[in-house]
């Protein structure tokens, strides 16, 4: 839904308005009525497939729309009828209300509307069927002048998918529950339930189990067939029931047992390879087992509604034998996968048939061809997930290609009894399942996989029969997906699915970070990169990286576009270089990108996961860039001329880790590390308790800043004696406690580098002392802020290794590593720790390019850094954290003032105009750098 304010919602009602007062013909206007009405007031974004137009009926009538997500059906009349009076419809008198509900009544059920709208282009008509037995009567009501004050009435069209989808959550989360009692209970039966045979049958057992309860709720069997098979049969009669049923849904008709029981030949062939395997154990059934299974996963659960692309994680991560232990469901949201499926193809395939119905001037029959050439080229498109899981990308694209078909489907059939598909030996539908491959590396999760594409197909089945009002045979099911059992980065791609038939690579691969990978994963990830010739750094790159690398391969020079969702380190920090330098290589370019967001998955215990999704290729083309100002909000969505593999807009250039700075300035290091257990470290309390026993020691103490210290405000202590005399030391009883705690704790260490330092216990294991002034730079700090803060601290005071230090540093080091510019580059190169940014001297720092400048420059910004810190005295009683939290910054009005005025000298200095955008700066650093780099 596209947002905007209410004010303009208002606005675009006023002048809709304004466009159809007088107007209205039944045949000529209901389309670009409507669509005006949704798309250009209420807001709609996809209209184009989810409103059907003219859609005929079993009664030879046809409904004038459907609203498809909104379950609404709409009974559209001209200017001036009467909606009140009756008119002869199959030779007997109806309302355009009575119409619509004998249409609505002539429905499956799970295709029956929830709402009918009546108008007549002046009056609009709202009737809630669920207002039963009076529905007809009981409507609300409003002209076409009160639309702008009645907008909210029709709302629910506009957004109906979250209410959709927030159902079908519901029923596949409780319908996952359901099965994963049953599972238990079933597993219980077992005489070796470890064994991998038995897990096998298990698992097996549950996905056909599944199948069939969605199979009679949906109408692919006889309603109710399952429920009635096995209702009132003995516990232990059941288990060979089943054994027989499914035999019986694998035997093709010509083969079947003619004296087959009633029960059984409700049950049609079903074939695909879901029932093949006949050496599947199946245990004793239970009183209880049975109980659970018809009353409440049979008889108490509509598997007719299940979202399969949810209900396929759920039952996987519910199921799965490597994913219990992990004590929740989780799954991959349809939300998140059209992150992924949307700007890769989907996009653009809805606005070419948007493109195909809407061009003007276009005859029927061109239409109609230009409709089939586009249906021929979905069905000729091929997807490929290489890490597929429970198959719930490859699931929703699938769904999503059928919405775009019936669509297709809907507009030939418009004003026709069907004749666009008279012949009922031909199926309207061209896509299909096997155009469709996956692998995973889990055998069960390939089951799941292609259990939910086949849930997936007969779903869309039934939406396809509804346009064509006929029955779509969805039965015997083919062979369908090819989701295959392996692991990816050992298998060659090829095998699976030749490059030159597939169009599209999608996936969410596994996250495993460079320190996390078992041996043979890291040697998985460097034979990966090791594959396009890429030699340095293979140790250091996160896994799921390595289907990049895969994925280069694979393209080769075939026509590709892939797209991932991955970890956010892939592009940022060191790994951009080590990562994406050799896939540049190779000619790859970012097409489009979701920067930094946080990914739910939907667990039931979810954990944060800061994602990016990059989709790539070697075709070039519109480039698009989706970026999160608020890594749980929506996006702010831009169409720059380029990507890099930072994912800025900004020349392609790859910051490798340095030793030593690009530009003449201090060396950075970092603070010091006591290695003491917490010996030397003391609060305000602590400090004065310990000198009241030893008063003597006071003179050895210094504020300790860590990053937290500094931001936060929070006072700490260090003790430091390493300039103690030895008779210092032995005349203060309560410091050599210290002392001697700190050398056995060093001594109990198994680092060799600790056991030395136990030699000098009274000084810190690593030890940064500076004669003057030194910068202060945390390690870490908020996305929220848009600078770091940094500090500038004397000699008497220590920093941990939590901080940077740059010794010796000048105002003029000062205010270019706190200007706008600095900090662009940081937001830029740097690592991120979850969301928030990570500096690094070997990356951020060091291949900074600092400004070529005069004297009278480097006075200016040096007295513009001080008058940073004079503002900050201003504010004695707030912390760093509140003064540089964007949210307040307007009660720091001076602070911010001096800010802006050292923004200004340092951008002048680099030849900027103050106050321009951070992207002409990046591009202004990214050129002195790459200028840097060929001196």
């Amino acid at each position: 839904m596209v947002k905007v304010s209410q004010a303009q919602r208002v606005a675009a009602a006023r002048e809709f308005v304004q466009r159809w007062k007088g107007l209205g013909y039944e045949k000529g206007d209901t389309h670009k009525f409507w669509l005006d009405l949704l798309t250009n007031v209420l807001g709609m974004d996809d209209a184009t497939t989810n409103v059907m137009f003219e859609q005929s009926t079993v009664s030879r009538g046809y409904i004038d729309a459907i609203v498809v997500d909104a379950k609404t059906f709409i009974e559209q009349k001209s200017l001036g009828v009467d909606l009140d009076k009756p008119e002869l419809r199959q030779n007997e008198p109806v309302t355009p209300f009575q119409q619509a509900k004998r249409y609505a009544d002539a429905q499956p059920n799970v295709q029956r509307p929830d709402t009918i709208i009546v108008s007549n282009f002046y009056e609009f008509r709202l009737h809630d069927l669920a207002e039963e037995p009076y529905p007809e009567h009981n409507y609300v009501a409003f002209t076409l002048e009160e639309l702008p004050q009645q907008l909210h009435l029709l709302d629910f069209l506009v957004d109906p998918k979250a209410d959709r989808r927030q159902r079908e959550k519901t029923v596949s989360v409780n319908a996952g529950y359901l099965i994963g009692q049953l599972y238990d209970l079933l597993r219980d039966q077992y005489i070796d339930p470890d064994s991998p045979e038995a897990q096998h049958s298990l698992n097996v057992l549950c996905v056909r189990l599944v199948f069939c309860l969605f199979a009679e709720d949906a109408g692919v069997f006889e309603r109710g067939a399952f429920y009635n098979y096995l209702n009132g049969l003995p516990a232990r009669q059941v288990r060979v029931a089943l054994r027989e049923l499914f035999l019986y849904l694998d035997t093709a008709p010509a083969d079947r047992d003619p004296y087959a029981s009633d029960h059984l030949k409700a049950f049609p062939y079903v074939n695909g390879g879901l029932f093949s395997d006949h050496e599947v154990d199946i245990p004793q059934f239970t009183d209880e087992i049975v109980d659970l299974l018809l009353h409440e996963v049979s008889a108490g659960t509509d598997w007719s509604t299940i979202s399969p692309t949810i209900f396929g994680g759920v039952f996987e991560s519910t199921l799965n034998p490597e994913t219990r232990h992990a004590g929740g469901m989780h799954y991959t949201s349809p939300e998140n996968i059209h992150r992924v499926i949307d700007p890769a193809f989907l996009d653009d395939l809805t606005q070419e048939l948007e493109g195909i119905i809407q061009e003007p001037g276009v005859g029927a029959i061109k239409r109609r061809n230009n409709l089939r050439r586009y249906q021929d080229k979905l069905a000729s498109l091929k997807f490929f997930d290489p890490a597929c899981g429970s198959g719930n990308f490859l699931t929703e694209t699938y769904l999503s290609l059928r919405r775009l078909e019936n669509k297709v489907i809907s507009e030939l059939s418009h004003g026709q009894t069907s004749v666009a598909f008279d012949d009922l030996d031909i199926s309207p539908i061209k896509v299909s399942l096997n155009q469709f491959f996956g692998l995973e590396i889990n055998d069960f999760a390939v089951s799941v996989a292609g259990t939910a594409l086949w849930i997936a197909e007969l779903q869309a089945n039934l939406e396809t029969e509804m346009i064509v009002t006929r029955t779509i045979e969805s039965l015997p099911l083919s062979e369908g997906s090819r989701i295959l059992q392996g692991n990816a980065l050992q298998t060659d791609w090829s095998e699976v699915l030749p490059p030159e038939d597939c169009d599209y690579i999608i996936g969410n691969p596994p996250f495993l970070g460079a320190r996390n990978q078992s041996a043979a994963q890291k040697a998985e990830a460097k034979a990966a990169f090791a594959a396009i010739g890429a030699t340095r750094n293979l140790g250091d790159i996160d896994y799921v990286a390595a289907w990049y690398a895969k994925a280069v391969t694979y393209m080769d020079d075939h026509k590709i576009r892939a797209a991932f969702v991955s970890t956010n380190s892939i592009c940022q920090g060191a790994q951009v270089a080590n990562i994406w330098h050799p896939l540049y290589e190779h000619d790859i370019r970012i097409d489009f990108a979701h920067d930094t967001f946080r990914w739910a998955n939907e667990s039931t215990d979810p954990a944060a996961v800061y994602c990016v999704i990059v989709g790539f290729s070697k075709l070039g083309g519109k480039k698009t860039l989706f970026h999160y100002p608020n890594i749980d909000g929506e996006p702010e969505v831009s169409h720059p001329e380029r990507i890099n593999a930072y994912l800025k807009d900004a020349p392609d250039v790859f910051v490798w880790n340095r030793s030593t700075p690009l530009s003449d300035i201090p060396k950075m290091g970092i603070g010091s590390q006591p290695i003491d257990n917490g010996n030397y470290l003391f609060t305000p309390e602590e400090k004065d308790e310990f000198l009241t026993l030893e008063p003597a020691a006071e003179k050895f103490f210094h504020r300790w800043y860590g990053s937290q210290e500094f931001i936060r405000g929070i006072e700490r202590w260090v003790m430091w004696l390493g300039e103690a005399t030895s008779a210092e030391l032995t005349a203060m009883p309560e410091v050599m406690k210290r002392v001697q705690a700190v050398r056995d704790y060093r001594l109990a260490s198994k680092r060799v580098q600790t056991k030395k330092a136990a030699e000098r216990p009274q000084h810190f294991g690593t030890e940064v002392i500076s004669d003057g002034d030194s910068l202060l730079m945390p390690k870490v700090s908020s996305e929220r802020r848009q600078y770091i803060p940094i500090g500038m601290v004397g000699p008497d005071a220590f920093c941990s290794d939590l901080v940077f230090l740059v010794p010796d540093a000048s105002l003029y080091h000062f205010g270019i590593l706190h200007s706008r510019a600095h900090n662009a580059w940081m937001r830029t190169v740097a690592g991120r720790l979850k969301s928030d940014f990570r500096y690094s001297a070997g990356i951020v720092y060091n291949n900074f390019v600092w400004p070529q400048i005069t004297t009278d420059q480097e006075c200016e910004i040096a007295e513009r850094a001080q008058a940073v810190l004079d503002a900050r005295e201003l504010y004695a009683d707030a912390t760093i954290a509140q003064m540089y939290d964007p949210d307040h910054d307007w009660l720091y009005s001076e602070l911010t003032t001096a800010h802006h005025a050292l923004d200004a000298a340092v951008e002048q200095a680099y030849e900027l105009t103050p106050g321009c955008d951070e992207k002409i700066i990046l591009e202004r650093l990214f050129q002195l750098y790459a200028r840097s780099l060929n001196s």
